[in-house]
């Protein structure tokens, strides 16, 4: 995985650099966060084209003392690198010229250039926002509770923000570069008026007729427009469309209402009026859990659902509700949606074939190679244990009788869609690509990630079948199966995202971590992994047990 390079090289003692000292990276800049610019990292410092910066409204003078920005409103020199055959200026450094704060986002390769806000205040229907940076306002309307919320893209608040808001104002950090205003009001309130244009100094004047003493009723920091529908995630338990819900619901009221080959769909219905905004999650590949906060029921003596994809179900009360636990016979994917007074539960059943791991063809890649060495530190490479642990992952599939196909053997660079090529061309039924991790801070963060593109269902469960069996054996934490969305959430990565198959990257740990570092450069953690991926396979395929 793209990762920074331990040591730093000062930028400013080179014109040039080679290309194997940089690292691909991303920019984030301000309000543009729909659009990431592409950028180089060297060390701790992101470099980006001329030509790419004039996009934000930049414009730059290149002079033989370096280049003259205008930019934010101020006028700055700076010095520049040739990177890639093009000029290039050193962001962070330029943004701190302007007084605009940047930070890596923690595990990627993706800067984030946000500016802290001097000042908000809201008094009476006006409302003032100010930034050394530019941002965009974007603002709607919430009901039950009536409110008004306004989202300030492109800053941050911080310590020196001042804040002056009146009864019934709550302000709050809503993104890593989403600020988020939410005014509670009595009666509607038009917001169309609302300019949505890139500004330093956001003013507006509104009608509001504001209560003073009534406390907000929902946590606002988490609210965005109802859907009618929709895929749930985590949500504060005990809320329930702002509405506490029935105390007591009798039994469970869960239904099979569709089943084939390939999904499994089943729903839980209240009578009336009630409204349940449910959770769930998987604490393993074959177990899902779903939380209804607020709802207390009980389960039936004689409860069964039948189902060729749930062999038990339990149902538990606790102090903020139920929780419905759904033992799979087999690990499948899984969606929640809530809507009104239904809870919709579908399963997706991966196409295993014959179910065995003998006569499939995968595609194991060696992560980086050549030129591209990948993450380091203390003269370690990535390239070379991601290529150590691909030879021995393609012995033992290959022990299993599985056809191994190797993207590349020997330590030469193999451009990200080429891999993509191989696996696609191959007709493989899997991908599975090796890496080491890096933070590129402090090293402080310490495990193993098994990364699925995002949307995918079927690499999800893949991939939670991979890292739950690695993180048995691995003697680091395993942090989990993870969306390639949550590092690059534009794409997510080029090799899985190009893929035709079912597919993952694997963070086998960190090598700027000592602790990680000790365990992956041993035999014995590089034997148990791989093996741990194969059985991994097996229990997706439903030739293993879970354990």
């Amino acid at each position: 995985m793209k990762r920074t390079l331990i040591y730093l090289v000062p930028w400013m003692a080179m014109t040039t650099v080679a290309y194997g000292q940089t690292r691909s990276a991303d920019v984030i800049y301000t309000y543009f966060d729909d659009a990431p610019t592409h950028g180089m990292r060297v060390g701790d410092e992101c470099f980006v084209s001329i030509d790419d910066v004039t996009k934000w409204g930049w414009k730059v003078d290149n002079r033989s003392d370096g280049a003259h920005i205008t930019a934010e409103g101020s006028d700055i020199t700076i010095g520049t690198r040739t990177i890639g055959g093009k000029t290039s200026v050193p962001i962070r450094a330029t943004m701190s010229k302007l007084g605009v704060s940047t930070e890596w986002i923690v595990n990627t390769d993706t800067l984030q250039v946000v500016g802290e806000l001097n000042s908000v205040s809201v008094d009476s229907g006006h409302i003032k926002v100010s930034s050394p940076s530019l941002f965009k306002p974007k603002a709607f309307v919430l009901t039950a509770p009536s409110r008004i919320v306004i989202d300030f893209t492109g800053v941050k608040l911080g310590n020196k923000t001042t804040q002056s808001l009146e009864g019934g104002v709550r302000l709050t950090q809503f993104k890593p570069n989403v600020v988020r205003l939410v005014i509670q009001t009595q009666g509607t309130v038009d917001v169309s008026q609302i300019s949505v244009e890139p500004t330093k100094t956001s003013e507006m004047e509104l009608s509001l007729n504001t209560p003073d003493a009534k406390p907000l009723t929902a946590d606002d920091k988490q609210a965005t427009p109802p859907p009618a529908t929709g895929l749930i995630s985590k949500v504060e338990p005990g809320v329930i469309d702002g509405t506490p819900a029935p105390t007591n619901v009798g039994a469970l009221p869960l239904t099979l209402d569709h089943e084939d080959d390939r999904t499994a769909t089943m729903s839980i219905r209240f009578k009336g009026s009630t409204k349940v905004q449910a959770q769930f999650e998987k604490p393993s590949p074959n177990v899902l859990t779903i939380t209804l906060p607020g709802i207390f029921m009980d389960l039936p003596a004689d409860f069964k659902l039948d189902s060729q994809s749930v062999s038990a179900v339990t149902c538990e009360k606790n102090a903020k509700g139920s929780v419905v636990t759904l033992n799979l016979t087999r690990p499948e994917g899984a969606e929640v949606y809530s809507n009104g007074n239904v809870v919709s539960i579908q399963l997706f059943k991966p196409n295993v074939g014959d179910g065995k791991l003998l006569g499939k063809v995968i595609v194991v890649d060696a992560g980086h190679g050549g030129f591209d060495g990948g993450a380091s530190s203390v003269g370690l490479h990535e390239k070379d244990f991601n290529l150590s642990l691909a030879r021995l992952l393609s012995e033992r599939l290959t022990e299993e009788g599985a056809t191994v196909i190797m993207c590349r053997k020997t330590d030469v660079f193999i451009p990200l869609t080429t891999r993509a090529d191989i696996a696609n061309k191959s007709h493989a039924d899997f991908f599975i690509s090796c890496h080491i991790n890096d933070t590129g801070g402090s090293g402080n963060m310490s495990g193993g990630i098994t990364f699925h593109h995002k949307g995918n269902v079927i690499s999800k469960v893949l991939a939670e079948c991979i890292q739950q069996q690695i993180g048995s054996v691995s003697g680091i934490p395993s942090l989990g199966a993870w969306s390639d969305g949550k590092i690059y959430s534009q794409g997510g990565f080029s090799v899985l995202r190009n893929i035709k198959m079912v597919g993952v990257l694997i963070e086998f740990g960190f090598i700027n971590n000592e602790h990680d570092r000790k365990r992956i450069v041993s035999s014995q953690f590089q034997d148990a992994v791989t093996r741990a991926v194969v059985r991994g396979l097996k229990v997706y395929l439903g030739d293993a047990k879970t354990k």
